[in-house]
């Protein structure tokens, strides 16, 4: 702590910013207010902080009942509070005849959810694991397909996609977690998505150095030319609990 802090924490002064938040961001002077304006990089994505805590929906509901971690009203493990924002970003489209997929199914828990709350859409779940498919298979939903992919390889994600024959309203990445698996994923799909498709990357790690911001915009800034909006979205929601992995962010990307 600098000289000057220890005098300004002494006599109780706050500082807005903080001396750690001006050598961190991009702040500029404004002779108007006379203070300092963060004013957003244009070497960074986009982000927004997000409270989901007294938000609760009819997806929120459906996450609870069926037990996934996108619900911060699930009661079965962790819970990242996403439900409230999908609800708000996919609403107009819930009974439209859209065409969404999620890769890696798991328990089958949100592909339930997803199938009761987007009613006419036609649902693939893609999943690396043959056990888990023949599991989810079992479950008989309604109008929902499963397809075997394998994130770690960019051939054949593109495979996996191209076999459907489809353009997707919505994809989105709930598989592996693992940087270079997301990187594929936003790399091969694009082909497959609307005009002003959605493409979400789930479970982001907010500590760990690798999944830093900045090297999701290096990674990636050269297909801004393709996707023309991209930017995270962090989740606070007093319900939430994901333990020491801390992955309560999602990447939103948004096809030309």
């Amino acid at each position: 702590m600098s000289t000057l802090s220890r005098i300004l924490s002494f006599f109780d002064f706050k500082v807005i910013p903080s001396y750690t938040d001006i050598n961190k961001y991009n702040f500029k002077y404004s002779d108007n207010s006379r203070r300092l304006i963060y004013e957003p990089s244009n070497e960074a994505f986009a982000k927004i902080i997000i409270d989901t805590s007294h938000y609760t929906s009819e997806l929120c509901s459906l996450g609870a009942k069926f037990g996934t971690n996108k619900s911060g009203l699930n009661l079965l493990g962790h819970r990242s509070g996403y439900t409230p924002y999908y609800d708000l970003l996919f609403r107009h489209l819930k009974n439209e005849k859209i065409n969404f997929a999620e890769i890696g199914i798991e328990s089958n828990a949100s592909t339930k959810m997803w199938r009761k709350y987007f009613t006419k859409a036609k649902i693939y779940g893609f999943e690396f694991d043959d056990v888990k498919i023949k599991k989810a298979r079992k479950n008989n939903l309604k109008n929902t397909l499963y397809r075997k992919i394998d994130v770690n390889y960019q051939m054949n994600i593109e495979k996996s996609f191209s076999e459907t024959k489809k353009k997707f309203d919505i994809i989105i990445d709930d598989s592996t977690h693992y940087l270079e698996h997301q990187i594929n994923i936003v790399k091969k799909v694009h082909p497959f998505l609307k005009k002003r498709g959605v493409l979400i990357i789930e479970d982001i790690f907010k500590k760990r150095s690798e999944h830093s911001e900045k090297n999701y915009f290096q990674k990636l800034k050269s297909f801004r030319r393709v996707y023309n909006k991209i930017y995270f979205v962090e989740f606070h929601n007093l319900n939430n609990w994901t333990a020491n992995w801390k992955c309560e962010k999602i990447l939103v990307l948004v096809k030309n």
